[in-house]
Parts: C-alpha cells; sequence; structure tokens
C-alpha cells in the first residue's frame, strides 16, 4: 500500500489547465488511472475520446460537455459516464475554475482526436 497526499503528487500546469495524475501504471495501478483537473475560464479540452470507458466527477464551477451533437451543462456533483470511443469535450463557461476527476478504465490511457490521430500528454 502506497499513501500520497495531492499537495505532493505533480502537477502539469498548461495554458488555463492544471493536472494531476493520482493513480496509474506509473504508481503500479494497472487496470485504471484516476486524474484531477481544473480548467480555467473559458478553456477547453481538445475534442478526443478514449478506447475506454470514463467517469467523470465535476466538483466545482460550470462548464459543458459536448458529445453525441449534444452539450450537456456541467458543475459540482454532475457525474459523467463515457463510453469507451465516445468523442467528447469539456469547456468551461463560466466565470470560476471548472474542476473535475476523471477515472478512466486502462492505463496508460492513450487519446486520440476526431480524426484518430493521438494526442499525446504531457503527463
Amino acid at each position: 500500500m502506497e499513501v500520497r497526499h495531492l499537495d505532493m503528487i505533480p502537477a502539469v500546469a498548461l495554458p488555463g489547465l492544471t493536472h494531476q495524475t493520482l493513480a496509474s501504471a506509473a504508481q503500479g495501478i494497472r487496470a485504471f488511472e484516476i486524474w484531477q483537473q481544473s480548467l480555467g475560464p473559458g478553456v477547453a479540452t481538445p475534442l478526443h475520446r478514449h478506447d475506454c470507458e470514463e467517469v467523470i466527477v465535476f466538483t466545482g464551477g460550470s462548464g459543458v460537455m459536448h458529445h453525441a451533437g449534444s452539450a450537456t451543462p456541467v458543475g459540482a456533483g454532475t457525474v459523467l459516464l463515457c463510453q469507451p470511443n465516445e468523442l467528447h469535450q469539456i469547456v468551461n463557461t463560466g466565470s470560476e475554475e471548472l474542476t473535475l476527476y476523471g477515472v478512466l478504465a486502462v492505463s496508460p490511457v492513450p487519446v486520440v482526436d476526431a480524426d484518430g490521430q493521438p494526442i499525446p500528454l504531457p503527463w
């Protein structure tokens, strides 16, 4: 067993997005990954998909999740269940950080854009 604290887990800061990988194959967890992310106002993830299930739990802020040709409002308490290869994009439409946890059913997580081109992750 390993005990970690969020303050000790390295964060990757990109323009408008902060990411922490809380659990993954790098820490000996091979069946899934857990991410913590925050998106600044107006920031969006690229339209992308994963070849695995993903659960996204929003903990603060407000935004929309674009998927299957629709836009679903999201905010604290929203839980989204994404099927494998479902294209989706998260957009912060509010004035505060949009915060979330992502649980992905594979590790490492390959990510591709709408055209199937790999998106290299900086974490």
